[in-house]
């Protein structure tokens, strides 16, 4: 399979975009869930304590993708991300918390850092994988929904995902079933891809602990736009 960027993407979207994949092999989701779960709760917990303070909007992290834009008012853009779906439902009392170990992990690592995170079942995955942006509106299907500029994902059979994952293809999704995970991290600016890669690793080395995993670890960004696994 081969993993493209298309150079629209730099163009319209983000020229210092930059994403992390893990693939993960051999996932066992059973294996430590109620760990995974204790380790979800209590970033939760820090959620809702600390992010209603006016500094958090300082963070590194968080700016990029103006998360805290209704929290804290000014004048940042606001993107719908996976990261605020989860933000906000964590906000509200509700919790995240899930019955694998994976998806548990990466809604740890996505809360704790906010950077958006999305996972697709890698033998789901028809052909090549591309990122895109919409080029020009007016466009028919899932993508008539997006704004010229906005990020998206495909492969050969269609959309997978769009808006950071804010909205998900349930073709690829994880399952029971599921031992092969192809899971991506974006980032922006002031993000590095130090700032990217150290995160990237922290979340590979939890599904190693944590599923009994064997992973890799690749980053693409304008000056690497394609790799083939």
């Amino acid at each position: 399979m081969k993993i493209s960027i298309l150079p629209e993407v730099f163009e319209h979207f983000n020229k210092e975009l930059k994403l992390a994949f893990i693939l993960a092999r051999n996932v066992d989701n059973k294996a430590k869930v109620e760990e995974s779960k204790h380790l979800l709760k209590e970033v939760e917990k820090l959620v809702r304590l600390n992010f209603h303070k006016r500094q958090i909007k300082d963070n590194s992290f968080i700016e990029p993708w103006a998360l805290a834009q209704l929290e804290f008012g000014g004048k940042a853009h606001h993107y719908h991300t996976s990261v605020e779906r989860l933000l906000k439902t964590a906000l509200s009392g509700k919790t995240v918390v899930k019955n694998d170990a994976v998806d548990n992990i990466l809604r740890y690592v996505a809360l704790k850092y906010l950077i958006p995170v999305g996972i697709d079942d890698f033998h789901k995955i028809d052909g090549d994988l591309t990122f895109n942006a919409v080029k020009s509106s007016g466009r028919k299907g899932i993508l008539g929904h997006l704004k010229r500029g906005e990020l998206y994902y495909h492969d050969s059979r269609g959309v997978l995902g769009t808006q950071a994952d804010y909205w998900k293809n349930k073709r690829t999704e994880i399952t029971p079933k599921s031992y092969v995970h192809l899971i991506h991290l974006i980032a922006l600016p002031p993000v590095s891809k130090s700032d990217l890669k150290t995160v990237a690793k922290e979340a590979a080395s939890m599904i190693e602990a944590f599923c009994g995993a064997q992973t890799e670890l690749f980053i693409l960004d304008r000056n690497d736009k394609s790799i083939t696994i």
